[in-house]
Parts: structure tokens; sequence; C-alpha cells
């Protein structure tokens, strides 16, 4: 690709597609189109985020060359018929995470992009974090400047918030919240730790009745060279806020953050350092400005879909393991 700018469509204009848009706001080399099948929203969008046109359906969108590329923000049962769309249509495609419910589905949607010859990327935020970043940094740092062997990574997060509308399928979403908002920290652990050969999980007592897929999960992993790693993820847990803490343990040292912090803290006996961050504590800037370079530079994306896959894939591993009561290898619930 030659052109310095990239033009992408939004495809949903919902709530999170709002949200996405005011942080992104103003980002160079980057200009955003709208469509929804509401025109009225689509047009809304446009005025609200400066954008440079809106559609009233998703197939005009698709056949506007001006077009380079489509930002997927549908329910995930749509996921897939919209990144076939997209990339048949030569359009590059950033998806919302999970990529897809099930694991034939990201894989149709990882050859369809690979057949069309286009990108295919996971809007996983979680991945451009700045404070993964300083932690990663301080892990690869020698024994003496950093934590040493990696021991165990523990995260949590745990907060009150009932399923809205198709979040309540088990149909539509694939499972309950753990693929829709804990894939999140599922993307964390393998950031940190590397894919788990192991895992085991179990439902927390459900909360939501409402919700036909689960609303809190514990999983404990084993990861690479005997380290261990563990995720309690709730949103029916009765708190004012939501809370999440990741801590990381080694042999030299601990590093415990907060994923939207602006400190990492490094705690070394009886030293503590605090590591300041960058104020772009949800990565939604660099991660957009990944997709665009990704496709300037003709090269694989950082969180392909194959990336996607993978988190997806200790997702339905975690899913298989709490309704059988068995600890299970998450690789028999991917395709390669």
């Amino acid at each position: 690709m030659s052109k310095e700018s990239l033009r992408i469509c939004v495809i949903g204009c919902g709530g999170y597609a709002n949200t996405v848009m005011t942080e992104t706001k103003g980002l160079s080399g980057v200009e955003f189109s709208f469509a929804s099948r509401d025109f009225a929203k689509a047009e809304s969008y446009r005025n609200k985020f400066s954008g440079v046109k809106a559609y009233g359906s998703y197939e005009e969108a698709l056949a506007d060359d001006d077009n380079d590329a489509v930002y997927i923000f549908s329910p995930h049962d749509l996921h897939l018929g919209h990144a076939e769309m997209a990339a048949t249509a030569g359009k590059h495609v950033l998806v919302e995470k999970p990529i897809a419910r099930t694991i034939e589905e990201a894989q149709r949607m990882i050859e369809c992009a690979r057949s069309n010859g286009v990108n295919l990327m996971v809007a996983e935020n979680y991945r451009f974090i700045p404070a993964l970043d300083k932690a990663l940094d301080v892990m690869k740092a020698a024994a003496e400047n950093g934590i040493g062997q990696l021991r165990s990574i523990r995260i949590t997060c745990e907060g009150y918030r009932e399923p809205s509308e198709w979040r309540r399928s088990l149909r539509r979403t694939g499972g309950g919240v753990f693929i829709d908002g804990g894939i999140h920290f599922v993307n964390l652990l393998i950031s940190l730790g590397g894919f788990p050969e192991r895992i085991s999980a179990t439902w927390l007592p459900k909360v939501f009745k409402s919700s036909e897929g689960e609303d809190g999960i514990n999983l404990l992993a084993r990861l690479p060279k005997g380290a261990s790693g563990t995720i309690l993820f709730s949103r029916a847990t009765n708190i004012s806020e939501t809370r999440q803490h990741v801590t990381v343990d080694g042999s030299h040292g601990r590093l415990t953050f907060m994923p939207y912090g602006s400190e990492v803290i490094l705690e070394k006996g009886a030293t503590k350092r605090k590591i300041r961050t960058s104020k772009s504590y949800r990565g939604t800037r660099k991660m957009v400005r990944e997709f665009r370079e990704s496709i300037i530079e003709d090269r694989e994306p950082v969180m392909s879909g194959e990336k996607g896959l993978d988190d997806l894939s200790i997702v339905l591993a975690s899913y298989r393991s709490a309704e059988s009561l068995t600890e299970v290898t998450p690789r028999q619930y991917s395709l390669y």
C-alpha cells in the first residue's frame, strides 16, 4: 500500500464504537467513515467524529473503493459474515475481540483474509497497554534488575455488570462473560507467561439468571517452564467499581500493576520501585496505529488472526474444563 493515510469504515455504530472513536479522535494517518443499517446513526457518528462519509448499508460501504479497511464492532455471531464480506471485497479487517465464537469460525476468517491478500487483526487493546510494555521490559532484564525466573502470574478482574441485550444469548455470544470480557486477561496471561500447556477451570456460582452464559470463572494454567498462572474473572461481584490487578512473581522479585494504570511496581525484598508509564492507558490509539502500519508496511499485525485464535482456544478450553471438571490441553481446541 503506497498512500500514507488509511480510511477505515466502522461497521456497527454502537456504544463501544463510540468509546473507541472518542479515544482515537485526531489520530494521524487515519480517517474514518461509518456504516450502519440505520443511516441516521451512521450520519450521527460521522458528524460527531468528523468522519468523511456515512452509509446506510454495509454493502454500500464495502463497494466504495475509498474505504481501505473496516473495523467490525458487531455482535460476536456476526463477526464471521462481516469479515468474509469485507475480505472478499478486498478490505483489510480489524475485528473486535473475540475473533469469533468458535475455532472453526476463526479459522474461516483467517483463511478468507489470507486468500484475498488482506490483513486480519483482532482489536485486543490490552496487548497495547503501556503497563504491559513496561512489565515485559522488566521481565526481560537480567535478574539483578528484574524478577528473575518466572514463577507465577495472578490476574484478577472483578466488577458488577449485568449482561445486556444480545450478550445474554449463548448462541450470539458464544459463551458468557469470559469470552466477552475475560478474553482480555487471557491475552495478558499469554503475553506475560506464554501459551498454557494445561488448564483447569471452574464456574463461580451464578448470579445473573437472565443470562444463558457464565458470569464468573476461575482459571488455573500450567505455563511453559513450570510456571503457574491464574485468572479470576467475575462480572457479578457486588462492588461499587471494577477492580483489575496483575501480580507477576519471579525468583528475584515481584511486579504488580493495574492494566489501565500509570505505573508498574517492582519489589525486590524491602526495595520497592515505581516505574511510570505513558498516559495512553487503554492502548486503543497504539492498537489502531499498529493496524495502519501493518497494512502500509505489508506485514502481519502484532495482534494477528492467529493470535486471536490462541486467545479463543484458551477460553473454549476453559469452558470444556469447567463443564467436564477435568484438566484439558488448550491445543486440542485449536486447528493448528
